[in-house]
């Protein structure tokens, strides 16, 4: 129960008491922020904004060097840092070990998701292959494994669908062109959007590298990234049943079992991939039954060409949702690593490394990269030590490709669409995410939802876009409505707390004490306000045009407060609306009889009052150090206010 203090039984008539009250305002006089700042605290001059920037350009001049900028480029290729504090007897090992495990990984993956693109399986291999490379060079996250992606190919699979090929218009109008040739011409086509759509993507990545635009990423939520993978990864669900035929992959969960004794994990999907080329080739499913296989595949790496950069602005328009998704999963999944081993990755250098590692590998004919969270869990779990483990993997890839991709033409499709279906289980679950949210947070629980629902029932770069909408609105709405709390003394300390959670709180007659827990700026300005009348018992609203009897709520009639104190802790900025609303508040107040004080305002609030002369509109000395020191202040005040009464009753 809110206890109350009344001041009266703290006076004394007495010409002691009078000396003492002089003194106890006198005392807190002194704690007025202006009085304070002069005693303790340093008045900073603002520097005009071209001497600002003559001073970066100076300090920027005087460190400028050859040696600084070598070093700088040296930076930016984090490979060389590695080799050069490498510990062979300590890393390899792990290095080698992990690299050949995520290497047996990335072959039916890469694969199996070179086939969700629309496009041959060997290209999903070139894509575990050279982007791979480049992020060993220039990447900063040893454990992170980039390559084939699951929604990633899934969206580059949805824009070479959503493009009009040229040659499907040529093939239409000549009737005598061979099946076999008809779709090496489709093929070559849809390589060539894949290749134009990489390279597009890998712009846009090094765009937002070069003007360190790293940061966007933390609008990204994790609310919104998993209700967006896990809508993802229904659609990549129901675009393999057709070519599932009934086969299931080996069970996974013996490495589950297993992980604790066994270094290497269990390679399931290789496994798979080798007993159904087996069976297929020696039981001819193909020719008898027209089970429908992967068939001829290129042998080698393939030759340095050129993307076509044919229908740019079609490819440009769907390159912004991938780029967006491929640098939200990785970069996440980068920090996660890097808190968890306690090493430093740099969110602009690895846009650097994605934006190379897709750029460069366009040219090598693949389509866009992204991280695995099932292959970078293993090579975490693997022994991962170093950046080298990239290489490792790539050695294994290499060889596969240039002496054995002629063994896996006659591998069932059935098998590479299980093998997405069984990856797509850590993505699935996530639907689970669903019912934590439910719990911590209803607003982050309706983002998933919107999320997940507008990915399933549309297209996945629509319900990027949706969910990107409905995290921005839901995160204003936050900032638009935050908690306005009534503050209480506890006991005699210095500390004041919400009164609704500290029922011992004592609250003062005439003295109402507020906080404010947000910053203060245009959006929140017109609840702040009608929140703020509304806790001081003043009802702002209009006259009805036809009058009946009730009280009129414009009026102060029975309001119970002489003084008001702001808390202002929580501002971390105050906008030249929020500044305007205060001094309207301030000046609308003191019309009505009641004093209104500020407390605890930080640095920059104080900055914009001084800019916008908030003390010269309102009263000198109504900004306070702390809160406690303007509830003594006032107090002080009600008792000299008792004591002249008093006085004059005497008289």
């Amino acid at each position: 129960m809110i206890s109350t203090v009344n001041n009266s039984s703290c006076i004394d008539g007495s010409v002691e008491g009078r000396i003492l009250n002089r003194q106890l305002q006198g005392s807190y006089n002194r704690f007025h922020l202006q009085s304070f700042i002069d005693q303790y605290g340093i008045i900073k001059s603002r520097t005009p904004t071209i001497n600002r920037i003559k001073n970066h350009l100076n300090k920027f001049y005087n460190t400028f060097s050859c040696i600084s900028i070598i070093n700088a480029l040296l930076d930016r290729i984090p490979i060389i840092r590695c080799l050069k504090e490498y510990k062979i007897r300590k890393y390899l090992f792990g290095d080698i070990i992990a690299g050949i495990t995520v290497a047996i990984m990335h072959i039916p993956q890469g694969m199996a998701y070179g086939i969700l693109t629309t496009l041959p399986p060997v290209y999903g291999l070139y894509v575990s292959f050279f982007p791979v490379l480049l992020y060993m060079v220039f990447g900063t996250c040893p454990h992170l494994s980039l390559g084939t992606f699951a929604i990633t190919s899934l969206m580059t699979g949805q824009v070479i669908d959503g493009a009009s090929l040229q040659s499907l218009n040529v093939i239409n109008n000549q009737s005598y062109i061979p099946s076999n040739i008809s779709d090496a011409i489709v093929i070559s086509e849809k390589v060539g959007l894949a290749t134009t759509l990489a390279f597009v993507v890998g712009i846009i990545q090094l765009i937002l590298s070069v003007f360190r635009l790293g940061f966007l990423t933390v609008y990204l939520t994790e609310p919104f990234i998993s209700g967006f993978m896990a809508g993802a990864a229904v659609h990549v669900f129901s675009s393999q049943i057709p070519s599932v035929f009934g086969v299931k992959s080996p069970p996974k969960h013996l490495n589950d079992r297993y992980k604790s004794t066994l270094r290497i994990v269990i390679p399931s999907e290789l496994i798979l991939i080798v007993i159904g080329t087996i069976i297929s080739h020696f039981t001819k499913f193909h020719n008898r039954h027209g089970v429908s296989v992967v068939g001829p595949i290129k042998q080698g790496l393939p030759a340095p060409i050129s993307p076509p950069f044919k229908q740019i602005s079609y490819l440009v328009v769907h390159a912004v949702p991938i780029a967006m998704v491929t640098l939200c999963i990785s970069i996440s999944m980068a920090k996660m690593f890097s808190r968890k081993h306690n090493y430093k990755v740099s969110s602009n250098q690895e846009l650097l490394a994605y934006g190379i590692s897709n750029t460069i590998s366009s040219f090598f004919q693949c389509f866009p990269s992204g991280s695995s969270m099932s292959r970078s869990a293993v090579q975490e779990g693997s022994g991962c030590q170093t950046q080298l483990v990239g290489g490792f993997s790539c050695l294994v890839l290499g060889i596969v490709l240039v002496a054995l991709t002629p063994l896996f033409q006659s591998l069932p499709m059935a098998c590479l669409a299980a093998i997405i279906i069984v990856n797509l289980k850590g993505l699935l679950f996530q639907i689970k995410d669903f019912f934590f949210y439910y719990r911590i947070s209803i607003m982050e629980c309706l983002l998933w939802l919107i999320t997940f629902v507008t990915v399933i029932l549309f297209e996945v770069d629509i319900g990027l876009y949706v969910g990107l909408g409905a995290s921005f609105l839901i995160n204003t709405i936050r900032t638009q409505r935050p908690r306005f709390t009534v503050l209480g003394q506890i006991d005699n300390t210095e500390i004041y707390k919400n009164v609704k959670l500290f029922p011992i709180a004592r609250q003062f007659v005439n003295i109402k004490i507020l906080r404010f827990d947000e910053s203060l700026y245009a959006c929140n300005a017109p609840f702040f306000k009608q929140k703020f009348y509304e806790l001081i018992g003043i009802q702002l609203r209009q006259e009805p045009l036809i009058p009946y009897e009730m009280q009129n709520l414009n009026k102060n009639e029975g309001i119970q407060y002489k003084y008001v104190v702001l808390e202002c802790s929580p501002f971390n900025f105050i906008d030249t609306v929020g500044v305007k609303v205060l001094i309207e508040i301030y000046n609308d107040l003191k019309n009505r009889g009641i004093q209104l004080y500020l407390s605890e305002c930080r640095y920059g609030v104080r900055h914009t009052f001084e800019l916008m002369n908030f003390c010269e509109k309102t009263a000198p000395n109504i900004i306070y150090v702390t809160t406690h020191d303007a509830v003594m202040f006032i107090r002080a005040q009600l008792n000299n206010d008792l004591l002249r009464l008093i006085a004059a009753a005497r008289i």
